[in-house]
């Protein structure tokens, strides 16, 4: 062991020679130092490089996460920006949604507008939508953002579903009015109406009064006979006091029945739109001349067909 000190301490104290011979025409330079001083000027260049090393990285890391909270500021604010957008843009749909609601007369009480139905933010979420505007997203924290985004979302579910409802209703009452029988079923003069009258084949055998459930349109033989609306054919045969007829089921309530035809072109089974050629005038059955005998029923009861025709230009509303 003393050996080995000893070796080690005489190596150190040796002399370095360090020579430098430049390539131009430059003296040569000579440095001499111990082996104890060499050791020790490396020593102390391997620990600053650490060092230079440890505080460079340092501060790469710091330019780094600096440069990162820039771009995700420049990105709070963004969606902070996108979000008071999404806001307008949901006020003036639920502007929209109540002047439908107004304009189809549908109720503002139902349990899709009663629930906070008015929207909009707080006093609290308006301030840090303000913060975030102005550049102070950074003191925003995650409970804030969650909030005003499943506010957001909440109001958004809010609309759809009362959209979807609107435009349920409008379908229905397209289908509604698709269903009314309001178109005239043919073209002619109206020579018997709805009510009591004469009966106009038996009244010679005293027989004077009679209900008429329907109209009579008389007009030239096979004068074209129209569908008053869309449905399903149920009935397209021969039907005793009727002749060849028609019986057409619109649902909604809705049945129409079209009487003393000369030739049915439509089957049992098919179905019509509104305004489609299902029939041709004629006389038969209990009939004095060509004509069409048009009924009208409503939940089963029959109705004066004229509730539902425009007469003179005037649109004539369905009864309700």
């Amino acid at each position: 062991m003393m050996n080995l000190k000893t070796l080690i301490l005489d190596r150190l104290a040796r002399k370095v020679t360090v020579l430098v011979i430049p390539q131009a025409r430059l003296q040569p330079w000579r440095w001499q130092c111990s082996g104890a001083f060499l050791v020790f000027c490396i020593v102390v260049w391997t620990g600053l490089t650490i060092w230079a090393g440890f505080v460079s990285g340092r501060h790469v890391d710091y330019w780094i996460t600096k440069a990162d909270n820039q771009v995700m500021l420049t990105k709070l604010t963004r969606l902070a920006q996108d979000m008071e957008s999404s806001r307008d843009i949901l006020e003036q749909a639920r502007s929209t949604d109540e002047q439908l609601r107004g304009l189809l007369s549908l109720s503002r009480g139902s349990d899709i507008i009663r629930s906070e139905a008015v929207g909009g933010p707080t006093v609290s979420d308006q301030l840090g939508l303000r913060r975030m505007l102005s550049g102070n997203a950074v003191s925003i924290n995650q409970a804030v953002w969650r909030k005003q985004i499943m506010a957001l979302r909440a109001e958004s579910h809010k609309r759809l579903a009362s959209f979807q409802e609107i435009a349920w209703y409008i379908g229905n009452q397209r289908s509604l009015y698709r269903a009314t029988p309001s178109l005239w079923p043919t073209e002619g003069q109206i020579t018997s109406l709805f009510g009591y009258r004469f009966n106009p084949i038996r009244r010679a055998d005293g027989e004077v009064g009679e209900f008429h459930q329907g109209i009579d349109i008389a007009n030239n033989p096979d004068t074209l006979i129209y569908a008053t609306a869309d449905g399903t054919v149920r009935i397209a045969a021969w039907s005793h006091g009727y002749g060849q007829m028609v019986l057409i089921d619109h649902g909604y309530g809705f049945t129409t029945l079209y009487g003393h035809t000369s030739k049915v072109i439509v089957k049992t089974g098919e179905r019509v739109v509104r305004g489609q050629v299902i029939a041709y005038m004629g006389t038969t059955g209990r009939s004095t001349g060509a004509h069409l005998h048009y009924e009208v029923w409503r939940q089963g009861r029959a109705v004066n067909p004229m509730r539902f025709l425009t007469v003179r230009g005037d649109t004539a509303v369905a009864a309700r």
